[in-house]
């Protein structure tokens, strides 16, 4: 599976990119900010990107409403550090599939797992 994370912050890319990468199996690409994750989604073509809220450029749910135009298949989550249910509504319309704690980073990776094993069955 290929990844494509988007966090302006290289604490945050390093710690999640660590986690999922324990998957032998999974590829994770990285973008400093929305605007390249959506540039290096053209050329990498991932199964699921995983973007930031707050970044410079082009945050979190503008990229991802520019990802969902391009690939409306694509699935898109979102970090933050403050999820609150607001963030999920706005996050839902945009076509996001999950919003996530940067505080429960192994959920992402649960998530994904969960979603592999449906798409499998």
């Amino acid at each position: 599976m290929r990844i494509l994370l988007a966090d302006d912050s290289s604490f945050w890319r390093e710690q999640l990119r660590a986690i999922l990468e324990e998957d032998p199996d999974w590829s994770v690409y990285e973008a400093n900010n929305g605007s390249e994750a959506v540039r290096k989604s053209r050329w990498i073509s991932p199964d699921v990107v995983i973007l930031d809220l707050c970044m410079p450029v082009l945050d979190g749910l503008d990229a991802a409403r520019m990802l969902k135009h391009a690939m409306p298949e694509l699935p898109v989550l979102i970090l933050t550090v403050d999820k609150t249910p607001f963030l999920e509504a706005a996050a839902r319309q945009t076509g996001v599939l999950g919003v996530f704690s940067k505080m429960d980073c192994l959920e992402v990776r649960e998530f994904l797992r969960r979603r592999l094993q449906t798409q499998a069955a």
